[in-house]
């Protein structure tokens, strides 16, 4: 039975491999390389349709502002300038706790969060919000499973 699941895992691994680096090739090769002199020709409508990139921070809820939906995160990565980025999230963003569909009254101060947002007129905007719950520590839960030692004593 052993002999079967690697043998079948050795088959899968490199077809999955193989799928995932030929679609990066695609996503790398897909630019517009052909309009270069209709842009030029164009000039600001050009500017003006350029397609707003996606961009992911990841971090700590640092505050959440349900009525005016600002959201404050504290980036994971530390940079020299450790501010925390500020996001307006936008009325019909998509968000989720624990991968289950939320509501924005469900972002809490300290919970972990994925936000992908784009930058419009120099102002984040989150369009997707991840949260994830607070995890105890294996501390704690160390804590739970084992009795203390007084318990032990009297019992």
């Amino acid at each position: 039975m052993r002999l079967r699941e690697t043998s079948a895992v050795s088959l899968i691994l490199p077809l999955l491999l193989s799928i995932l680096l030929a679609g990066l090739l695609a996503g790398c090769g897909s630019g517009d390389q052909s309009g270069g002199g209709q842009q030029e020709k164009q000039g600001g409508k050009a500017a003006k349709q350029k397609r707003l990139s996606g961009k992911i921070a990841i971090g700590t809820v640092r505050a959440y502002k349900d009525d005016r939906r600002r959201l404050s995160l504290r980036p994971a990565a530390r940079k020299q300038d450790d501010k925390p980025l500020g996001f307006k999230v936008r009325e019909h963003a998509q968000v989720t706790l624990d991968g289950e569909k939320a509501e924005l009254g469900d972002i809490q101060e300290g919970q972990q969060a994925q936000v992908r947002y784009i930058v419009k007129n120099e102002v984040n905007r989150a369009t997707i919000v991840q949260l994830f719950s607070r995890q105890s520590s294996s501390k704690d839960e160390n804590e739970k499973k084992q009795p203390s030692k007084d318990a032990e004593k009297t019992g």
